[in-house]
């Protein structure tokens, strides 16, 4: 009997949080979908440390390893306070670095081209508060996976560790999927607007210490957490464009566990059902479709999947992916 309620208590924490959380009533405006998905862009992951930084361990090899697996076509290294891996000669990395700037607060600097403000979203460490000082060719890292980890609930955290190691030996990094549901997504949309009125470009970033490294052979290693992992959660993603030509423009999207996304004139395309389309707004509110229409004025656009709706209630909610519409013709 014991056995039996303890199962039973296991089903229904599994389906609360598989199918049910989150879940918000909404007005949907329905409309239809277009099925075309054709070209694919470019991929490129941010804000990476190696053991050129003093709290990480990890190789460029595995970095190497990683990316080319995953269909990763540039990887950017922002250690700390150095660039020192520009000495290492890879087609698939570009250096940066990652510094406390005394006017911006925490930044990142991209190929020596482009300055990110960096943990805005992080009030726990007084170097990662926001500064309120940007110039308007700064990126905002909107979404910080480490950031992700120390704001999300203890209870999510529990439930996502126990469900990747049930599931990872069966469908290895499918089981991550849960992990966007930890994303305090609306909360932090809401401080980007009020702090930028939705003017700077935003960016995913990883910031990804390796924390284990044994290494013997370049085909014998192991690393904890890899970079797989963490180039699997987030990624950001060009809509064809070259990936330096798609960073000057803002033309790219944050893609979460590898969710693809095209945009054609005023409509985001993709393949999956059951998604939301939240145009938000930079005086605070948001709209919603089913087909993925841009509005003119939105300031962000998140797709959202959900598992299944009752009414207006739409349940299981995760982003998937997050559009900022480029040009001053889209900043209503």
């Amino acid at each position: 009997m014991l056995i039996f309620g303890i199962f039973i208590f296991t089903l229904l924490i599994f389906i609360f949080f598989e199918f049910i959380y989150p879940f918000k009533t909404l007005t949907v405006e329905n409309c239809l979908k277009q099925e075309e998905f054709s070209k694919k862009g470019k991929t490129f992951v941010v804000h990476v440390h190696t053991y050129y930084s003093y709290d990480s361990l990890g190789k460029p090899e595995e970095i190497e390893k990683a990316a080319k697996k995953l269909g990763i076509d540039k990887v950017f290294i922002t250690d700390h306070n150095n660039d020192f891996i520009k000495f290492y000669k890879s087609p698939l990395i570009i250096p940066g670095i990652e510094y406390q700037d005394p006017i911006y607060g925490r930044v990142l600097k991209l190929n020596n081209l482009f300055l990110v403000i960096a943990h805005p979203n992080n009030n726990r460490k007084p170097e990662y508060s926001w500064r309120g000082k940007y110039k308007k060719d700064f990126f905002y890292e909107l979404i910080d996976l480490k950031d992700v980890i120390s704001e999300a609930s203890t209870s999510l955290k529990i439930y996502f560790i126990l469900r990747f190691l049930l599931l990872y030996p069966f469908v290895k990094l499918k089981a991550l999927n849960f992990f966007p549901k930890l994303i305090p997504i609306f909360k932090w949309i809401e401080f980007y607007l009020q702090r930028t009125k939705g003017d700077l470009k935003i960016i995913g970033g990883l910031d990804h210490h390796v924390k284990l490294s044994l290494w013997e052979k370049p085909k014998k290693f192991f690393s904890f957490p890899p970079y797989l992992w963490s180039f699997y959660l987030l990624s950001n993603k060009t809509f064809g464009d070259e990936i330096i030509e798609s960073l000057y423009s803002g033309n790219f999207y944050i893609s979460l566990c590898n969710f693809e996304i095209l945009k054609k004139d005023n409509k985001i395309l993709y393949k999956e059902r059951k998604i939301l389309t939240f145009n938000f707004f930079k005086k605070g509110f948001y709209k919603v479709n089913s087909c993925g229409i841009i509005e003119a004025n939105a300031s962000l656009v998140v797709l959202f999947k959900y598992s299944f709706r009752i009414g207006k209630i739409y349940f299981g909610l995760s982003p998937v992916a997050i559009y900022r519409p480029p040009g001053e013709g889209l900043r209503g």
